[in-house]
């Protein structure tokens, strides 16, 4: 091998070893200079006053509360001897479920069926027998069971506007033989005549409701 081939393949390997230091230095130079990862806290509570009640399914419902340390400090409250209580309420005020908790945050499940009402849940504690309220929920409407069927209007409804549809298509069926121009325009009378029928039912519908009301 002659000098020159030695010097190229010496020269080469010194540039090689050269960028592999460069690009080190590099990439240490952009790993220092990235900012710190933050490295975020998620709290256990927020200490600020909160009650919610959710659905779970038809037969439970799931309620989660905090009270503050100011309001538990305010209505002198140590939850050490004292304890929370809850009460579920439908919209018309009546008493429909009871629960106690010495926790100032926590979750709850209920488990009961209340049946096609707005319920919701008041927050609060005993005060010489007295229930001194705290906070109280959102309100919610919860599930039912029944069936609405139609009324007897409804049926009446139905009925009318089967009729009108058999009249439409008997009129089709047998409307043979012409032009289909004239088909065409026959189906558009139909159908206006049809459309204006059924609003004049409607009309006269919510006439007598109102009438009936």
């Amino acid at each position: 091998m002659d000098s020159k081939t030695n010097e190229l393949i010496k020269s080469s390997l010194e540039e090689e070893h050269s960028f592999s230091s460069n690009s080190h230095i590099l990439e240490t130079f952009v790993t220092e200079g990235e900012p710190p990862v933050a490295d975020y806290e998620i709290p256990s509570r927020y200490n600020k006053d909160t009650l919610r009640m959710l659905f779970v399914n038809t037969k439970k419902y799931f309620v989660y509360w905090e009270v503050s340390d100011k309001t538990l400090e305010d209505n002198g409250l140590d939850l050490t001897k004292d304890k929370l209580l809850f009460k579920v309420y439908d919209i018309s005020g009546n008493e429909l479920y009871i629960f106690e908790s010495s926790f100032a945050l926590g979750d709850y499940y209920i488990k009961e069926e209340f049946e096609n009402m707005d319920i919701f849940v008041k927050l609060g504690f005993n005060e010489n027998d007295k229930f001194i309220e705290l906070q109280t929920s959102n309100v919610i409407h919860t599930f039912s069971s029944k069936i609405n069927l139609p009324d007897e209007n409804s049926e009446e409804w139905i009925k009318k506007s089967y009729g009108w549809s058999e009249v439409v298509r008997s009129t089709i069926h047998h409307y043979s033989g012409v032009s289909s121009a004239s088909y065409v325009e026959e189906i558009e009378r139909l159908k206006h005549f049809t459309d204006e029928e059924e609003q004049r039912l409607s009309s006269l519908s919510i006439h007598e409701g109102n009438n009936n009301g």
